[in-house]
């Protein structure tokens, strides 16, 4: 799709500069364009690397691809994000929990700075995880990952996932409160 947009753009470029008297300014945003839309499919590259090695158990794999400032937002609405070492943390105990625990990438797209992912995370819970005795049931649930790149490297991610319904694979149950006395 972003292929098909590109090509239909540039078709638009070229066909103004038909007609332009400008042809320098119609060189420049095309140039520009090329420039924008290499720097986007790297960033994709980027996250696509970082998932498969998080997927390989790679927790160095924060020092590599994330700015050693980089925030993290999860849930999205949280006022106060997380440290990178605070998302290195939760990757360990996600993983010592869940070992097999990999992303299946369904979507994934650059729009500027942003790259977003949605994927599915599956794995078998193996290992006690905030209070849960290993159950060995396979999980599956849905996220939505934001990644903000600059200079190469995530600066703030912001990612949603279907935390009720993982915790519900894990044996937990919802119930509503009881009745005030």
């Amino acid at each position: 799709m972003k292929k098909v947009v590109s090509v239909v753009v540039l078709a638009m470029l070229v066909g103004l500069g038909v007609g332009c008297a400008d042809r320098e300014a119609l060189l420049t945003a095309l140039a520009e364009l090329k420039a924008q839309s290499a720097l986007e499919a790297q960033n994709v590259e980027t996250i696509k690397t970082l998932t498969a090695e998080l997927d390989k158990g790679n927790a160095d794999a924060f020092q590599t691809f994330y700015a050693p400032d980089a925030k993290y937002y999860f849930p999205s609405n949280s006022p106060t994000p997380m440290s990178r070492d605070d998302e290195v943390a939760m990757f360990k105990m996600m993983k010592t929990a869940i070992p097999d625990l990999t992303h299946q990438v369904t979507d994934i797209f650059a729009a500027q700075d942003r790259v977003i992912m949605r994927s599915v995370v599956r794995g078998t819970h193996k290992a006690a995880l905030e209070g849960i005795p290993a159950t060995g049931n396979t999980i599956s649930a849905g996220t939505i990952c934001i990644f903000r790149l600059k200079n190469g490297l995530v600066v703030e991610e912001i990612q949603d996932a279907d935390m009720l319904g993982f915790y519900q694979q894990l044996g937990m149950e919802l119930k509503p409160k009881a009745p005030a006395k």
